[in-house]
């Protein structure tokens, strides 16, 4: 018996999207180095010398979460777009534990060593330890409510113990409504799409421009809360389910694809994408508010785009750089605190704050470098465990758009 696509139920066979471990790989280093620049004022102040780097990396560790969200929105809508229209519908079930299993083990198992045990760590590092057990409460309800980013942006207290877990947090509400939207909504797509956007816009005016005419909210207070709310963050995730539908339906856009993604045309938009990224342009205040999201989309949608058609000007399936893009998300979650144990060492050990040298090149270099070992050991002696279990939960799809000659598969898209 067939489904919708043709595809057999038995035959499950790997299907792995090319280059994006690449880009995963790069969103977690703009992340790192924007941490790593912004660490050396906040520990040396005035004292630190300034250079043309701390205006290239000033944003990207934002624009590396817009670019994982992008990211995210893409793989997750393409893989339940493809098991909607292969099964007839989506298992909440496996959906949910593939999640699990992937997000929680890493984010529980970091969140709570450093809730109970950062407290002893720095004050060993001469910082300031003290923490109460109200505290330590309340991080730990908002951990396990996965709501770090409503903290931040409403408790009039926090540690910020966990703080750049803010996106994880952000990322599983996504999750949590996605898959029903997607299975509810399968014929309504355009309609989705034209609803998240204008949740996003609407949210953004209300926080931003409306409410500090009744309540007493700076600029920089309301940008905050609006930039931790996951409203604020659907039309990055909606653009990816629009490049996922792209893509999905590639076989009717030939044409138009040859022209979009010449190489030629690539280079202009990857040069485009990278003087963004850099703050070569920017967009400011209001207009970072409300547009910095569909120039994301625009430019970060295309490189995804550029990267899984198959004439790709750069090649990102090296063996270290896969390895590196699958443990992209203990970068992004063990960054924070190697940065600045490293730091701490720097300014103790090494000083001279004013040497470009010394925290422009090499301090960055050790970060990162360090970074991904520690990542690496994680993968491979602590998440890899949970992973074989999600792959039993793995959804059965056809990889190819409606059309083509049906190939079944299981798409190993997600993170």
């Amino acid at each position: 018996m067939k489904s919708n696509g043709g595809v057999g139920r038995k035959e499950k066979p790997h299907v792995y999207f090319k280059n994006l471990d690449g880009i995963r790989f790069i969103a977690a280093t703009m992340v790192v180095l924007q941490h790593c620049f912004s660490f050396k004022y906040f520990y040396f102040q005035d004292r630190a010398a300034h250079s043309f780097l701390d205006d290239w990396f000033s944003s990207t560790g934002r624009l590396g979460v817009n670019l994982f969200f992008v990211l995210s929105g893409f793989l997750i809508s393409y893989l339940l777009l493809t098991e909607k229209d292969t099964t007839g519908t989506i298992s909440y079930r496996n959906f949910y534990i593939r999640r699990i299993l992937r997000i929680w083990p890493l984010y529980i198992g970091y969140g709570l060593f450093l809730t109970f045990f950062s407290p002893y760590v720095a004050s060993v590092l001469g910082m300031n330890g003290t923490v109460t057990a109200g505290e330590v409460l309340v991080d730990l309800a908002f951990l396990f409510l996965f709501s770090v980013n409503y903290q931040l942006a409403f408790m009039p207290y926090n540690r910020d113990i966990f703080e750049v877990s803010w996106s994880v947090c952000m990322e599983e509400q996504f999750y949590l409504l996605w898959p029903l939207l997607m299975n509810k909504c399968r014929k309504y797509l355009k309609t989705l799409v034209a609803v998240m956007f204008g949740i996003s816009i609407t949210v953004r005016i209300v926080v931003t421009v409306v409410l500090p005419h009744f309540i007493p909210l700076t600029p920089k207070r309301a940008y905050d809360i609006n930039f931790l709310m996951l409203f604020d963050k659907l039309d990055l995730f909606t653009g990816g389910l629009i490049i996922a539908l792209f893509y999905y339906h590639r076989d009717k856009y030939q044409g138009l694809i040859r022209k979009l993604f010449h190489p030629a045309v690539q280079v202009v938009m990857i040069a485009l994408a990278a003087c963004y990224v850099l703050s070569v342009f920017r967009l400011k205040n209001m207009g970072e508010i409300f547009f910095d999201h569909y120039v994301c989309d625009i430019l970060f949608g295309y490189l995804l785009l550029a990267a899984v058609l198959g004439n790709f000007i750069f090649n990102f399936e090296g063996r270290l750089i896969r390895t590196l893009g699958r443990v992209s998300y203990g970068i992004y979650i063990y960054h924070i605190a190697v940065c600045q144990v490293i730091m701490f060492l720097f300014r103790k050990y090494v000083l001279h704050p004013e040497s470009h040298l010394i925290y422009d090149l090499i301090y960055p270099l050790i970060c990162l470098t360090l970074t991904c070992v520690v990542a690496w050991l994680s993968y491979t002696y602590y998440e890899s465990w949970f992973l074989r279990k999600k792959k039993k939960f793995e959804a059965v799809v056809s990889a190819e758009p409606p059309g083509a000659d049906p190939v079944p598969a299981v798409v190993a898209v997600e993170k």
